[in-house]
């Protein structure tokens, strides 16, 4: 197998271990809930409780995705790529926080800039796929819709908060179906399906 190709198979890799990102999305979900006070008195106890067990099952799939795939390590350059992208995105997201709370934008600046940060992180550093483009167009084009003109900020922030939970736990799924397409099953993975690559 060519180098290029290696090098693209462990970035594939690397972006599709999309069951990391449900407990990533559960987290998101809690916390918008919470936040708008949708779950219970005792809301700060409840988020608390999800982030612990959001980390706990993050390390178990962690394991899962390393014991039966293996591991892979980003080159320097596309570290330094990502983490440039990522400095980038949170001045986005910030961004978009601050001007739902502070202007009554006809938009919710919350999720357009998330879906922005997940457009362009995914452009930057990994390769799109189609289900990527349609869940992360879709959560832009419904933030974008001029619906959200007068709504209380924290609903709105709050709302969007929720919906980027809600899509990056459908990404996590479609990754995870993605990365059995293109590497097998983690179960029928043996050293003759390694070298055939």
């Amino acid at each position: 197998m060519k180098r290029g190709s290696l090098k693209s198979a462990g970035m594939s890799y690397l972006s599709l271990r999309g069951l990391l990102l449900i407990p990533a999305g559960a987290v998101f979900v809690a916390s918008g809930l919470t936040n708008m006070d949708w779950v219970t008195s005792a809301h700060g106890w409840v988020f608390v409780g999800v982030v612990l067990v959001a980390a706990l099952v993050y390390l178990r799939l962690a394991r899962y995705y390393n014991e039966h795939y293996g591991r892979v390590s980003p080159s320097r350059r596309t570290q330094v790529r990502l983490s440039i992208t990522a400095v980038v995105s949170s001045v986005l997201v910030v961004a978009g926080v601050q001007g739902d709370w502070s202007l009554d934008l006809p938009i919710d600046g919350t999720a357009a800039a998330f879906a922005l940060l997940v457009l362009g992180n995914y452009a930057v550093g990994r390769e799109f796929r189609t289900h990527q483009l349609v869940i992360w167009g879709f959560v832009l084009t419904a933030a974008l819709l001029p619906l959200w003109g007068g709504v209380d900020p924290d609903v709105k922030i709050n709302a969007g908060i929720v919906t980027m939970g809600v899509a990056t736990m459908v990404t996590g799924v479609f990754d995870h179906l993605a990365l059995r397409r293109r590497f097998g099953p983690a179960a029928g993975m043996d050293e003759a399906d390694l070298c055939d690559g």
